[in-house]
């Protein structure tokens, strides 16, 4: 018979942690490399009066919505660790009632 319920705490901090990474170590800092690229390409080899910096105001909104994203990937990692803690919680609070009745 399948388990209803099964957890591996490393996994889920394997998996938490690499969230947190992807966001802090690729996808924040690749997204602040390529807003510099657009803002150096806007200023210098695609410039119009008023093109330009329509086109530079909608790639930062763009791009703080892309981060504001990235927060939503952190949110998830951190749901996935207080799953866990509730979890590992309620195994101890079952663990201590059943020794407290022996």
């Amino acid at each position: 018979m399948a388990a209803n319920i099964s957890l591996s705490y490393s996994e889920i901090e394997r998996v938490s942690n690499l969230l947190d990474t992807s966001v802090e170590e690729t996808l924040v800092p690749r997204m602040d490399e390529a807003k510099t690229e657009v803002d150096t390409l806007l200023d210098n080899a695609l410039v119009m009066t008023k093109a330009s910096p329509a086109l530079q105001g909608q790639y930062e909104k763009f791009t703080q919505s892309l981060k504001d994203a990235t927060e939503s990937i952190k949110g998830f990692a951190e749901q996935f660790r207080q799953i866990m803690t509730s979890v590992q919680e309620m195994d101890q609070d079952i663990a201590d009632k059943v020794s407290s009745n022996g």
